[in-house]
């Protein structure tokens, strides 16, 4: 049984895990970093242990963190990883609430459940973003999508470059975009024309080949008066999908520069 004082703490949201921008956990007793664990493995492990929030089968594991180069000693690396995160969990006071467990052959860490996630709170934030667009709530959509563009903006597991890793940095990304989707139109909205136009030029070079980067920062272009920035912004829209696409801009984009144009 946790003490109750304990229980209050993690209330408090001292159980916090950042996993972008260099992961560190903080507990009520303390903190520990990445230069804590013992290398590359034992970040990915515990990441993935995070985000998955369900049993990972040790050989399933073993496979996502040695990215199918698996150690004829694996198993006894694995349970040393896991171990050291144990420990390291325990040192800043997240044994009791915190528990990585072996259950049928599978690891699973079960975290309170007002846990703070910092990938899972800017997820959370966008889904919150995008509710309050559909009902025209712009400065909810202005505080939910800056809040998570700050998370989502930094790397996840620096230096790894494993399949498990980059399929989550692919979401990551994604998620940005929808993210500063979100702002630019906001700006828009709200008449800062530079600041979305600004956001709307990082989406074309986050992504070229999704339109709607290059809608925005026409549309944004436009409004703050440089029709022959917003033109421009179209022709490289027409360069891109033809470079690489042999396509056209969709209709939509098309009636934009036509009402640029007159």
């Amino acid at each position: 049984m946790v003490a109750d004082g304990h229980w209050r703490k993690i209330g408090n949201r001292l159980a916090r895990f950042y996993l972008t921008g260099g992961l560190r956990v903080e507990g009520p007793d303390g903190t520990f970093v990445d230069a804590d664990l013992p290398g590359g493995q034992a970040r990915l492990t515990l990441a993935a242990l995070v985000l998955e929030r369900r049993p990972l089968a040790r050989d399933a594991l073993a496979e996502l963190v040695w990215d199918g180069d698996v150690p004829s000693q694996w198993s006894g690396a694995l349970s040393a990883i896991v171990s050291k995160i144990r420990s390291l969990l325990g040192r800043v006071g997240l044994d009791g609430s915190t528990q990585l467990t072996s259950v049928d052959g599978a690891y699973v860490l079960s975290l309170p459940p007002d846990a703070w996630v910092d990938l899972e709170d800017a997820y959370r934030r966008l889904d919150m973003a995008e509710g309050a667009q559909r009902n025209g709530r712009t400065d909810q959509v202005l505080a939910e999508a800056t809040a998570a563009r700050a998370t989502l903006r930094r790397p996840l597991l620096a230096g790894s470059y494993h399949e498990w890793t980059l399929a989550q940095r692919r979401r990551q990304d994604d998620a940005l975009f929808r993210c500063m989707t979100l702002l630019s139109g906001a700006w828009i909205k709200r008449g800062d024309h530079q600041l979305a136009a600004s956001i709307a030029a990082s989406l074309v070079e986050l992504d070229p080949l999704r339109e709607v980067g290059h809608r925005l920062l026409m549309e944004a272009e436009w409004e703050r008066g440089d029709r022959g920035a917003a033109l421009r912004a179209f022709e490289r829209c027409e360069r891109e999908l033809a470079d690489a696409l042999g396509a056209h801009p969709a209709e939509e984009t098309r009636a934009l520069a036509t009402a640029i144009r007159g």
